[in-house]
């Protein structure tokens, strides 16, 4: 008997009609007035109308938050990073059980229930734009742009829930991942059973690929107005990010060498600047931000440990993750010592809000792609380019770059995957580089000897890591099941494929 998606499982499905009427992004891109329902026809009978979806569905990620502790595709980001190994959180709102390995394990939790909420509405718009554009008349290289950039986001999705719905690839390959969905789907859709990880990868991989060679040759000339639209670059490292977790290392460096070229390296101080601005010359890739978008900017209020306007300021630093910086690095300029608000913790000062209480979200920079050159060149046998790439980041920070040519292969991946933690603080990438790697979350007490300062320059006693090992009491362990998103209850519950 044909098993159906019942009412629980549909919210994870975003219909058409919700898209169109979503806020705009950053601009007047959608300006329909909300009603009940509106007809497919209506949505397909113009190019612009299908625009209208594509760029409500990226406001509606961005936009949409079930609770001040999931702010919108944000939440996905800083799971990752409060997962880590560098982040200590203070024990504020929102993300404290996320920390102690507590919320991604449960079905029920907000955050799970958000990001996989997100994913599929997205998919499931693109699904509708894929299946249906090419019946809509209109000029050839705008349907071909707007399909390209609906693969793209689709690829994306499908690429994230590979990533945080399995183990390492090198492990779980051919494991049960998540359904895979391509066509659009309705109330009476029969709910798929999962597919394997390797079948969701390779999913990105083809969307990603088409929407790549969808602009390439068929509309060669576009440029997008704004760092939120994706283009060739931002698709180049989609596909180095896929590639790096799936081996097949020359791709990865092809395409992040693609993915940052024209990008230049932001100056040292601009390094000191917030984080908080798409005109950066290192962002490929990232979510603008405006008064009346709140969501978006809220993200801040966990990750800015400095403005007094930051809410919950809880991205606090691990005092051992300052000893990986030498003094000469501009980054290590921005340690300093809470004697406020949180006394004896570390604060690491890479996020501030603007001063109109605004903040734009990196998704994409070229620092992250230049590390991809680097780890997968070393896979790849090519330890110069390696090294090279590794000096060329660490001469952009001011940083020693001493001599690794004697360094073995597995030595010189571990001083790459250091300077990803230094590098990408904070920007969403911990949990992702200890799953991809097969590595184990790191916490170490403060203070791990007697030799170590035990009163900060303020002569507060020194706030390290709270929560050192698992939920279960066992120790933080390589491929551990903790590191695996949890699927929703009710998806479980609710398609009887599963």
């Amino acid at each position: 008997m044909k098993q159906k998606i019942n009412n629980n499982m549909k919210r994870f499905f975003l219909y058409l009609y919700i898209a169109i009427l979503l806020p705009a992004v950053q601009s007047c891109d959608l300006t329909l007035d909300p009603t009940d329902s509106v007809n497919s026809g209506v949505v397909f009978s113009s190019l612009d109308n299908v625009d209208y979806v594509l760029n409500g569905t990226w406001s509606y990620i961005w936009e949409t938050a079930n609770t001040w502790a999931s702010p919108g595709w944000s939440t996905l980001l800083l799971v990752n990073d409060y997962m880590g190994s560098d982040v200590v959180e203070i024990g504020k709102y929102g993300y404290s059980d996320v920390y102690k390995y507590n919320n991604m394990a449960m079905g029920t939790s907000t955050q799970v229930v958000l990001i996989w909420r997100l994913s599929y509405k997205a998919i499931d718009n693109m699904n509708n734009i894929i299946t249906k554009i090419d019946h809509v008349e209109g000029d050839d290289a705008k349907r071909a742009r707007i399909k390209a950039q609906a693969y793209a986001l689709r690829g994306y999705m499908y690429l994230n829930l590979a990533t945080f719905y399995a183990d390492a690839f090198q492990v779980s390959a051919d494991q049960p991942c998540v359904p895979i969905y391509i066509e659009p789907t309705t109330p009476d859709t029969e709910g798929k059973k999962r597919s394997t990880q390797r079948e969701v990868f390779k999913r990105a991989e083809d969307d990603l690929l088409d929407a790549y060679k969808l602009l390439t040759e068929s509309a060669p000339t576009y440029t997008r107005g704004e760092k939120y639209k994706i283009d060739t670059n931002v698709i180049a490292g989609l596909l180095a990010r896929l590639y790096l977790q799936t081996g097949e290392w020359e791709d990865a460096v092809s395409y992040a060498a693609q993915a940052h070229a024209g990008y230049s390296w932001m100056t040292q101080n601009d390094y000191h600047d917030g984080f908080n601005d798409l005109n950066n010359a290192e962002w490929i890739w990232g979510q603008g931000s405006s008064t009346d978008q709140t969501i978006s900017s809220y993200t801040f209020n966990y990750k800015d440990v400095v403005s007094g306007s930051s809410g919950y300021y809880s991205m606090m630093a691990d005092p051992h993750f300052k000893k990986l910086f030498d003094e000469n690095d501009t980054r290590y300029k921005l340690f300093e010592w809470e004697n406020n608000r949180s006394k004896g913790n570390l604060m690491y000062k890479k996020f501030l809000y603007k001063s109109n209480g605004t903040a734009d979200n990196v998704l994409m920079r070229k620092a992250e792609m230049v590390l991809i050159e680097a780890e997968a060149s070393v896979e790849a046998k090519d330890r110069s380019t390696a090294i090279a790439r590794l000096n060329e980041l660490r001469q952009a920070r001011g940083a020693d770059t001493p001599d690794l040519s004697g360094l073995t292969g597995d030595q010189l991946i571990e001083e790459i995957l250091i300077e990803r933690r230094k590098e990408l603080f904070g920007e969403g990438f911990a949990l992702y580089d200890i799953k991809r790697r097969q590595k184990s979350v790191v916490r170490l007490e403060y203070p791990a000897s007697d030799t170590d300062p035990e009163k900060d320059v303020n002569g507060n006693t020194i706030q390290g890591h709270t929560t050192t090992t698992l939920p279960n009491g066992q120790p933080f362990t390589p491929n551990s099941p903790y590191y695996i998103f949890a699927v929703p209850a009710t998806e479980i519950t609710n398609n009887h494929n599963w």
